[in-house]
């Protein structure tokens, strides 16, 4: 009894940390999500249940954490420079999560995930309105995080709570209100990079449901609704001169007419992108360590152009490069490429659900991290670990009767399940 209440506890501070008040208090969000993976861990330990591990959504982050193991190991000159490693930790505890989610005593389907990432993202929105016409903020966010990862999050929330689309009619209708949701929040939260993320995404998710089928008339009248609504958003910014979306065409046009750009925190990037080039060509395999990196590759840099030095080089490939070389490089695409694998591998009837939450979730961390950190970055990276192991929750095959078994007797009162009975 105590160890059911523990795992629907576990499992319940998990999808409520992480996709619902992580927008709204970023810091109780991240606590809730490590305590249910401790504690989720602390159950696998005590009924020594770890089949979940084999698993690709748990299997592939730990085996990232061995290749930076590895490589940080080799350049380093203390524990320090092993024991970073554990910026990542939510994503090697991911196996503990699909364990809780699988034994949890209430129901986790399309629906219930797709309507606690829309209720995170209105949570978000609530935050952003505030922000910016109450305190009247020029970037929606800062008042609980960084803009740009608070925009992040909202983005992987918005797009998260579209896998409602195969739930019930009542889930279809809140996972438009998620996405919209999370569209207006993004624009008010001024994060370029978050906005860019958007379009092809949303493209990319349209040509998926077209593709896979399996969505009656109710579903494509929820997604033609989402549709205006980012349509009419984006004009209307537009037509209104709002600052993220002006300077986004601005960015574009001004890189596509003279390869260059005029603006401050593009050029910024634009010399730590530099810095990060040079300093992987300097240690290609194994890279430098993660202690003090970013100024290891400025140090690469003439020192009249002041390149930057920030906590990250504002790019997901360009971390992982410069701190574990070519070693990094795949231990980035074993975390991000997880849960598609997983889900590409789905049976059962949430089997749709889980692929376009894996290619939604992928796409969009892909995306967010060329123009900024995503993973490392703590609230990004619990989200993307409870989203995770959502999908690897979804992916899993029904348990089937006993009574469907051949040759095995289905007795007059017996709740017996085929995964109960004994091997031959």
């Amino acid at each position: 009894m105590l160890v059911k209440y523990l795992t629907n506890l576990s499992a319940a501070a998990a999808l409520g940390g992480g996709l619902v008040i992580i927008c709204l208090w970023p810091e109780a969000g991240n606590v809730s999500v490590i305590a249910a993976q401790v504690l989720a861990l602390g159950i696998c330990l005590f009924t020594w249940s770890w089949g979940d591990l084999r698993r690709p959504a748990a299997a592939l982050p730990l085996l990232a954490g061995l290749l930076l193991i590895l490589a940080f190991g080799i350049t380093a000159t203390s524990a320090l420079h092993i024991i970073s490693v554990l910026v990542f930790a939510p994503l090697f505890l991911i196996g503990p999560l699909i364990t809780v989610f699988r034994r949890a005593s209430f129901r986790i389907d399309p629906g219930v995930i797709g309507g606690l990432a829309a209720l995170g993202a209105g949570l978000a929105l609530l935050v952003a309105i505030y922000d910016t016409f109450v305190l009247h903020s020029t970037r929606a966010g800062g008042i609980v995080a960084n803009p740009i990862h608070f925009a992040d999050v909202v983005v992987a929330l918005g797009f998260l709570s579209l896998v409602g689309l195969f739930g019930g009619n009542r889930s279809k209708w809140i996972a438009v209100a998620g996405a919209a949701f999370a569209l207006v929040t993004v624009i008010l939260s001024g994060t370029r990079g978050a906005i860019v993320t958007i379009i092809p995404v949303a493209g990319l998710t349209l040509v998926l449901a077209t593709l896979w089928g399996g969505l009656g008339r109710r579903a494509w009248l929820v997604i033609s609704v989402l549709a205006l609504i980012a349509i009419g958003a984006v004009v209307g910014t537009v037509q209104g001169g709002w600052s993220p979306v002006t300077r986004v065409i601005a960015t574009v046009t001004s890189v596509l007419e003279s390869g260059k750009t005029a603006d401050s925190s593009d050029n910024e990037r634009m010399l730590m992108y530099q810095a990060a080039y040079n300093a992987f060509l300097q240690s290609p395999f194994y890279g430098h360590g993660m202690v003090g990196f970013t100024k290891i590759a400025a140090d690469t840099m003439p020192p009249e152009l002041h390149t930057p030095v920030y906590d990250h080089l504002h790019n997901d490939v360009a971390d992982f490069a410069v701190t574990g070389g070519i070693i990094g490089v795949i231990a980035y695409f074993c975390i991000l490429l997880a849960p598609l694998v997983e889900a590409w591998r789905a049976e059962g009837p949430h089997r749709r659900a889980a692929r376009l939450g894996a290619v939604v979730l992928v796409a969009g961390y892909f995306l967010m991290g060329l123009t900024n950190a995503t993973f490392g970055i703590l609230m990004l990276t619990v989200t993307f670990a409870v989203a995770t192991a959502a999908i690897a929750h979804l992916s899993r095959p029904p348990a089937r009767d006993l009574s469907q078994a051949t040759g095995v007797v289905d007795s007059p009162g017996s709740s017996t399940r085929l995964a109960d009975a004994p091997s031959a």
